[in-house]
């Protein structure tokens, strides 16, 4: 299963992200792996995404590394029901960014947006990563890639928020990520999630490198990601 730990400092997130960025590989068990990490503007956390072999094994990370970690002040442990992965289409804007959209509702429509999502038809310019449960912080989290803020919050406001049962929905550009598996392996992850309708793309219709990049910040600020917070 997926899981996502969120690390919040005391006063510098930089620090957090160095901790993560260099530190996170090694907590790599036979029960854990570390896939990714990402920060996203206004949210004020690091997110480093799991795949365990059980929800108990991420405890000696939590009770013991992080535990020895001085600028973090607290943390958040999400699990990811039901999370399905997207293809990323070779056919896309040639400047794009990630986005995190973040679903509040109540339980009696977590089924029924969750499909819609899945199901969506989505258009040229913004197009999904990921869509999970996480009943956490949210109750459904959304991975995006658009073409610009405008159209995300275009998105959120014509097609989520309108939704029956939405009570809120937010959205926060990913600004900083680093992949902690290597891009075959963390593929390979994904496949076990892909949605049904996604196993049909051709794997020549894929993009199989775009947002794992080794170097996530150069590429980021050529496809138009906010330079000045990177």
């Amino acid at each position: 299963m997926m899981i996502i730990v969120r690390l919040y400092p005391k006063t510098d997130l930089n620090k957090i992200w160095n901790y993560v960025e260099n530190k996170i590989a090694e907590e790599a068990t036979d029960l854990v792996t570390p896939l990714y990490a990402t920060q996203t503007e206004g949210m004020m956390d690091v997110g480093v995404i799991f795949e365990v072999k059980d929800p108990d094994n991420i405890a000696p990370f939590l009770t013991e590394s992080v535990a020895n970690v001085d600028e973090v002040h607290h943390t958040k442990t999400i699990s990811l029901m039901k999370p399905v992965f997207f293809p990323i289409p070779k056919n896309k804007p040639e400047t794009i960014q990630r986005f995190v959209i973040r679903i509040y509702t109540h339980p009696k429509y977590y089924k029924k947006i969750y499909d819609y999502l899945v199901g969506y038809s989505y258009p040229y310019n913004i197009f999904p990563i990921y869509i999970s449960y996480s009943l956490g912080d949210e109750d459904i989290i959304m991975n995006v890639a658009a073409d610009s803020w405008e159209t995300v919050n275009n998105f959120v406001r014509e097609k989520i928020r309108t939704l029956d049962g939405v009570d809120s929905s937010t959205f926060y550009p990913v600004v900083r990520a680093k992949r902690f598996t290597s891009l075959k392996d963390l593929i390979e992850h994904q496949k076990k999630y892909l949605a049904d309708q996604a196993r049909k793309t051709p794997e020549s219709e894929i993009d199989l490198e775009f947002d794992w990049v080794e170097d996530f910040e150069y590429y980021a600020m050529l496809t138009g990601a906010l330079p000045g917070d990177l």
